[in-house]
């Protein structure tokens, strides 16, 4: 499956995914170092309605 993203996408749908099912014990700056991205990137993943 071809997956088309942004040119300056910094997540795939897997990593969103995984973001949203995180616990809520794992720290937003835990999970932005494992996904190399930054803390504003996962609040905007994290709390945003699963679709």
């Amino acid at each position: 499956m071809d997956i088309k993203l942004h040119k300056t996408a910094t997540t795939t749908p897997r990593i969103r995914k995984e973001i949203q099912q995180a616990s809520a014990s794992v720290s937003d700056g835990e999970l932005a170092r494992r996904y190399h991205v930054s803390c504003p990137t996962i609040a905007r993943w994290r709390y945003r309605n699963a679709t």
